[in-house]
Formats: C-alpha cells, sequence, structure tokens
C-alpha cells in the first residue's frame, strides 16, 4: 500500500506549549513556507510552568503571567525565524499549562495538585470548539498536531490531539464529510509515511530554536531539552497519516488481536508439557520449566518489541482464560490440570509472570533513559 503524501496547501499546526512548534515540526513548517504554502500555529497554553535552562531566569519560574508572557515573547520569534508563519493562542478561556509529574511506574501524568484553570483539566469539548473555530477561519486542508500518547506522553499534549480529533470530527459532520486531511507526529520505533528534514531545513529550525533560550540549550550541531541527550539539527521529524474516526484509539488493540488465539496456543502447549519429568534420579520437572520460559520468552518478546501493551493484555486474556478452563473438570471426566503441585505453579506462575511483565513500568529499552523530548 501506498504511503500518504504531504503536500498542504494551507497547513494548520496545533501545539500545547511555546517551543513545541520548534521542536516537534521545526522542519516542516520551513519546508511548508519554503514550498510558498500557508502556515497557521495555533498554540494552546504559554508555557507558564516551564523548567528554564538559564539561571538569570531563574525567578520566572513559580511566577506563572511572567513565564507566560516571556514565552510567548520567544513564540514571537521563533516564528519571525521562520518567516511568514500567522499565529494564534486558544481563545475561549486562558489555559494554563498544566505542568506534568512522573508517576510510579515512571511515565508522565498530571500533576496531583492539578489548577483547574490547566488544559489538561478542561474539557475536550471546550478546548475543540476553540480549535474548531480557528480551523474554520483558515481554511487549511491539513491539520497536524501530536499522536495519541502525546508523543512523549504529556498530559497536555494528549489534550491537544483529544481535542483536535473532535474539532475535525465536527467540522466533517458540518460540512458533510469534506474535512482536511489529520496528520499526527510519529514518534521513534512508530509508523510514519513521510519524512521531512535536510540542511537547509536545519539552519532555520536552528534559528527558531534559539529564541527558545530558555527552555532549549542550544550548541553549534546539537540541541537538548533535558540534559545529557543532545539532538543534531538535521534529524528528520516524522509525520503519519492519522485516522478521524472516534474509535482511531482502538486501532492498537484490534491491529493486536492475533495476541489472543496466541494465548490459547501457548496455554495449550504448557498445559500438556508441564507434567513431563526428566528421565533422571530427581525426576526434574523438565516440561514445567520450559513451559514457564516458554511464556516469559512470549510475554517479554510481545514487550520488548511493541510499543504498546495491547498485544500483550490480549495474549494474557487469551493464556488466562484457557487455563481457567482446562482446569476445570471436561464433561468427559478429563482434568488437563491437575490440583497438584505442578499444576497450581503452571496455573498461577504462568499467569503471574504475564502480569509482571505486563506492571514493569521500565522493560523497554526506549525507557531506561528519560526521553529526550521528555520537558516540562
Amino acid at each position: 500500500m501506498a504511503k500518504a503524501k504531504f503536500n498542504p496547501k494551507r497547513l494548520f499546526i496545533v501545539h500545547a506549549h511555546p517551543d513545541d512548534e520548534s521542536l516537534f515540526t521545526g522542519h516542516v513548517i520551513a519546508e511548508t513556507v519554503a514550498k510558498k504554502a500557508e502556515v497557521m500555529v495555533f498554540t494552546l497554553t504559554r508555557g507558564e510552568r516551564g523548567k528554564v535552562k538559564l539561571d538569570e531566569l531563574r525567578a520566572l519560574e513559580g511566577n506563572l503571567q511572567a513565564m507566560g508572557s516571556f514565552r510567548a515573547t520567544e513564540l514571537r520569534e521563533a516564528l519571525a525565524a521562520f518567516g511568514n508563519v500567522r499565529h494564534g493562542f486558544a481563545g475561549t478561556r486562558a489555559y494554563l499549562d498544566s505542568g506534568l509529574r512522573i508517576n510510579s511506574m515512571g511515565k508522565p501524568a498530571k500533576p496531583r495538585d492539578l489548577d483547574e484553570m490547566a488544559l489538561s483539566a478542561a474539557a475536550t469539548s471546550v478546548i475543540a470548539d476553540d480549535i474548531a473555530k480557528a480551523i474554520s477561519d483558515f481554511n487549511p486542508d491539513v491539520v497536524l498536531t501530536y499522536n495519541s500518547r502525546g508523543g512523549f506522553g504529556h498530559p497536555d499534549h494528549k489534550m491537544a490531539f483529544e481535542a483536535t480529533s473532535m474539532a475535525i470530527r465536527r467540522i466533517i459532520k458540518q460540512k458533510r464529510g469534506r474535512a482536511p486531511e489529520f496528520w499526527v507526529i510519529a514518534e521513534p520505533r512508530e509508523r510514519f509515511d513521510v519524512e521531512i528534514g535536510d540542511a537547509k531545513t536545519a539552519l532555520v529550525k536552528k534559528a527558531a530554536l534559539e529564541a527558545h533560550a530558555s527552555q532549549v540549550a542550544v550548541h553549534a550541531e546539537t540541541y537538548s531539552v533535558v540534559p545529557g541527550k543532545e539532538i543534531r539539527y538535521d534529524r528528520p521529524e516524522r509525520l503519519r497519516r492519522q485516522s478521524i474516526s472516534r474509535f482511531a484509539h482502538w486501532k492498537p488493540f484490534l491491529s493486536s488481536f492475533w495476541a489472543l488465539p496466541l494465548g490459547v496456543l501457548f496455554a495449550f502447549a504448557g498445559t500438556m508439557l508441564h507434567q513431563v519429568r526428566a528421565n533422571d534420579p530427581a525426576q526434574t520437572q523438565l516440561g514445567l520449566i520450559v513451559a514457564l520460559i516458554m511464556t516469559a520468552s512470549i510475554a517479554l518478546g510481545l514487550r520488548l518489541m511493541r510499543r504498546s501493551r495491547g498485544a500483550l493484555y490480549l495474549l494474557t486474556a487469551g493464556l488466562s482464560a484457557t487455563i481457567f478452563w482446562l482446569s476445570q473438570r471436561q464433561p468427559g471426566g478429563e482434568l488437563f490440570i491437575p490440583g497438584n503441585d505442578i499444576g497450581t505453579f503452571w496455573a498461577f506462575g504462568s499467569i503471574g509472570i504475564c502480569a509482571f511483565i505486563i506492571l514493569f513500568p521500565r522493560v523497554q529499552p526506549g525507557a531506561w533513559r528519560r526521553s529526550s523530548r521528555g520537558h516540562r
């Protein structure tokens, strides 16, 4: 199947904070402007809870109004570096940067003391109203924002995706199916349709990032948001055409549905093996060991190779349901998983292994180090 083509004539980009437009779509904006197309950046907050990189600006932290004003000025300077780019802030109400915390699972989450004026505290429909009005006024042929996970997981980025999706669905309903194409920023290891960025756009992206000096450490060939994690200016940005169905967030689950019968298969295989003993004086429980290793290997493999846990959830569901059924006495009197110690170890051990791998917070190699995109 041919990949979608990204060639906007009027590009509308939704971002949560000042500097996101340069960090995540700097190449995209630079190339689109160079092609004489129209670009509008729509920013939902003013980044009031940003963490500054410069010591002389530390006094801004905690002063939401001052930080917001300072970063709005940085944003204007960054957009000037791109050239002819229109801009707007969300206007129904002044949404505040939500900030974030790292939860016990090592993932970004909303702060516990979330401000009632924060973006992620607002109703999605209210934010969607702002976005839909701005889209209708600008009349773009392409709308771009974060993916459904909010990139690295910032709650404001997730809200930007949800509200933008809702806004486009409303426009489809109003215009009876005619709506702009919907594109999202593809994260590393995700499928993508286009890759944008070269030496020329890198120079423009660098100039834009230099305007965000309070948030971004700018060097000769690289920049960094997280200390110790530098990124080259010429690293391309990847985009993916996004479904605008209200059921789009179910796609990862549905695309992993094959894992359900796989779990059933492994439950049967492990059940056939778990009572096998080695032909040695100790009568080692070789079958049980092999069955548990087999289960752990497939579960760990799914967790390592797939960004989502969806396939692992389905594998575990299929495995658990089948083991439960096999542990019951059948109509013919058969009992495939007896109630002895070995049967108990197999039934609870296999399910426990899967549950542990699901819950373990840092299995994916990408999670062993903090994402370079994890700021604020």
